[in-house]
């Protein structure tokens, strides 16, 4: 597990944490969910970018209920899943498709 890995998720249990203090977690837009998935690359780590991107894509446009849209996470996962296991990308993948999920619990709140 890489230090820069180690470093979001703390990053990220924080500001979950205060959100959850406030009264829960904020709307999740497209653009917030780009931005927590993308990762600036670093010499022989993965590109971040079109993984992201094709979520990002699906995104823009979910399904009106939270099952469609969960099962829309989990059929982009399954697309991507072989070509990115293979290419050292798995994490990147896994994180993607956790954003995806918080994307569609949260994309309608107020």
């Amino acid at each position: 597990m890489s230090l820069r890995f180690v470093v979001l998720a703390g990053l990220v249990a924080l500001v979950a944490g205060c959100a959850v203090a406030a009264g829960g977690a904020p709307r999740m837009t497209v653009s917030d969910y780009y931005a927590f998935c993308s990762a600036l690359p670093t010499p022989g780590a993965c590109l971040s970018d079109p993984i992201c991107l094709r979520y990002g894509k699906e995104l823009s446009s979910p399904p009106a209920d939270l099952t469609g849209c969960l099962a829309m996470c989990r059929e982009t996962y399954n697309a991507l899943y072989v070509d990115n296991l293979m290419n050292g990308c798995a994490d990147t993948l896994e994180r993607a498709w956790d954003l995806c999920d918080q994307f569609c619990r949260r994309h309608d709140k107020p």
